[in-house]
Order: structure tokens, then sequence, then C-alpha cells
């Protein structure tokens, strides 16, 4: 007989924590603004950089250095600015890369997407380690193609 009252107070005590959770998970109200303003950010323009491959992988080495800095200087916007400028350059150099041909073209485009995804995964993780391994990987690729 205890028993069977246990199990009836705990189906009672269970109702009635379920009945509190809905009750209070309903009675929350989601409120518009209508006064906020209602325009977008503007995507920045950018054109690709000039120059020829040992230029651009110069821009290339400038720049990844100073994103390890800003990582480091906890500069988020500095270090989003900066991998948008090593895409950047990424993109003008791939082609010229492809274009020069050569045995090695398909090892040194992995190589340098290792590279990206390093510099990428450097600021989505805030990791300047990431950074400072991507520079020293790009300057064995730059060695490379001398």
């Amino acid at each position: 007989m205890l028993s069977a009252r246990l199990g009836f107070l705990r189906k009672v005590c269970a109702s009635v924590f379920f009945g509190a959770l809905i009750f209070t998970s309903t009675s929350c109200a989601t409120t518009i603004n209508l006064a906020a303003p209602t325009t977008l950010a503007q995507p920045a323009v950018t054109t690709l950089p000039t120059g020829t491959v040992t230029e651009l992988f110069g821009q290339m080495k400038s720049t990844l250095s100073e994103l390890s800095l800003a990582i480091t200087n906890e500069d988020k916007s500095r270090a989003k600015t900066t991998l948008a400028t090593v895409l950047n350059i990424w993109g003008a150099l791939q082609p010229q890369i492809l274009a020069g041909g050569g045995e090695t073209v398909d090892q040194t485009v992995e190589d340098m997407q290792r590279i990206i995804d390093l510099a990428s995964s450097s600021v989505q993780r805030t990791r300047p380690a990431d950074a400072d391994k991507a520079l020293r990987f790009l300057d064995l690729v730059i060695q490379s193609q001398q």
C-alpha cells in the first residue's frame, strides 16, 4: 500500500512539474521594435590584387604576418579584414599558378589551399598559432618556387 501511494505521489509531482514547465515556456513573448533601423550593411567592394606571382607571394607573406598579430591583440575586425585580403590575394594568385603549369602545379595549389585553410581557421577559432603555421608554410612554398 505504501508503494502505491509513492507511485501516485510521483505521478502527481511529475504532472505538476510538467504543467509548470509548459506554463512558463508559453508565457515568453517576442517584442518587435518597429523603430529599429532596417538598413543592411553594405559589403565592401573589393578588387583582386594585381602583380606577378613573386609580387603576390610577397603581398601574401606580409599580410599573413599581420594576421597573427591581429589575432594575438584580439582585434577581430582587423583579423577578419586581413583574412579577406589574404583570400583576395589567393584569388589573384591561384590562376597565375595554374597558368604557369609545370610538374608541381597541382601540389603547389594544394599546399596553398592548406595555407588558406590555416589562415581561415586562425580567425574562426582565434588561434594565432595557425596563422604562424600558415606563414611558415608559405615560406616553404615560396622557396620551392625559386
